[in-house]
């Protein structure tokens, strides 16, 4: 016999277990007393003790119940043997040892109607057999209801462990992307804070007008990217409080950043053949694109030359090119994540493009992106 699950202990069902025994053998002793009297009490005695017993049943239910079963021939409790039949059918698996449980009952309970000497009674037997089938069949209904339940349970808990751990997959995800957003808009504009501070550091002899628009400049380029890294970090936070975040690029904020990097002193060219309109997601990629782009230009090549190319049209692909003339002896002293470039590039390979990017035979250093442009305009 093997355990599958024991009932837990309750004191009220014990409570109940001692009011039945002790009011079954009060009404056998008075049945005895006025429909047969002078027969011998021991059978009352001993279906007492084994009703009394079932109380040890939660401990020693292995060897207890099968011996109280037995024992209940010359006891004939009724008591004793439904709750021995039920106690023994819930904790048993498989289908096999319930059946042989309640055969063993069935047996228990018609044996003491047949035999006995003075008053064989045929409905007796057939009223305890009846109590022992169904005792035991609402023992594996319970024990079957108790392991559905549990199964239950676990899938349940199974279910809410995958939820959770998708949901942290999730956000660990978004953090990452948050994180790539974050290097995308705020290393742009610290390099060209960086790049214009550089430049007036250099050129000390420069007019009080330009000294303004330039610092100007940098205050403005400050105020942004500080704004932005607020609302990335917000996010990260999960403030509901926080602004909106600012809309996304468009095409005509690709040709801006390019205007911008002229202006912070870079020499960069732009060849732009785009004369339709761009769809907004090709265009928010492409805008991260030329930001990554340029960005490695001011912290590595900021005085080199440099072009951006901007070649495509509705059905194709969209070519996105930025180089530069790969500086001689030249190092930044502006720190890199190392990270910017293999953002873009699972950027790009999300959108269904290709993206390359490192030195070229021709001395330049060269970032491509290839990326398809459908037809339907968005």
């Amino acid at each position: 016999m093997e355990q599958e699950a024991v009932p837990g202990r309750r004191a009220w069902v014990e409570i109940v277990l001692v009011i039945a025994v002790l009011a079954e053998t009060a009404g056998r002793v008075a049945w005895n007393l006025t429909q047969r009297p002078g027969e011998d009490p021991l059978s009352i005695v001993i279906g007492l003790l084994a009703g009394l017993a079932l109380l040890a049943r939660h401990r020693w239910w292995r060897w207890l119940l099968p011996l109280v079963l037995v024992v209940d021939v010359l006891g004939a409790s009724q008591v004793v043997l439904a709750v021995a039949t039920f106690a023994l059918t819930v904790r048993l698996r498989g289908r096999w040892q319930p059946i042989g449980v309640m055969a063993l009952a069935v047996v228990a309970g018609v044996l003491p109607h047949l035999v006995d000497p003075s008053h064989p009674t045929l409905a007796g037997a057939i009223v305890s057999g009846l109590v022992a089938v169904v005792a035991g069949l609402m023992g594996m209904y319970a024990r079957a209801r108790s392991e559905l339940l549990r199964e239950l349970t676990g899938r349940a808990e199974e279910a809410e462990h995958r939820r959770a751990t998708a949901e942290q997959d999730a956000r660990r995800a978004e953090r990452t992307r948050i994180a790539r957003e974050m290097h995308d808009i705020v290393a742009h504009k610290i390099s060209l804070v960086a790049l214009q501070a550089g430049a007036l550091e250099v050129n000390q002899n420069l007019e009080r007008e330009e000294v303004s628009r330039s610092a100007g400049l940098i205050r403005e380029t400050a105020a942004d990217a500080l704004s932005e890294l607020r609302e990335v970090l917000g996010v990260l936070r999960g403030e509901e409080e926080v602004a909106p975040l600012n809309p996304q690029p468009t095409w005509e904020d690709v040709r801006r950043l390019v205007d911008a990097t002229k202006e912070a002193g870079v020499q960069v060219e732009l060849f732009d053949f785009i004369d339709v309109r761009v769809p907004d997601a090709l265009a928010r990629t492409a805008y991260r694109v030329v930001q990554e782009g340029l960005t490695n230009i001011h912290k590595h090549a900021r005085h080199t030359r440099a072009r951006v190319a901007l070649i495509g049209e509705p059905g194709d692909d969209l070519l996105i090119e930025i180089s530069n003339v790969l500086p001689k002896g030249f190092t930044s002293d502006l720190p890199g994540a190392r990270m910017g470039l293999s953002g873009i590039e699972t950027r790009v390979t999300h959108a269904g493009g290709t993206f390359t990017s490192g030195p070229t035979d021709d001395g330049r250093f060269e970032v491509k992106a290839v990326i398809p442009w459908p037809n339907q305009q968005g």
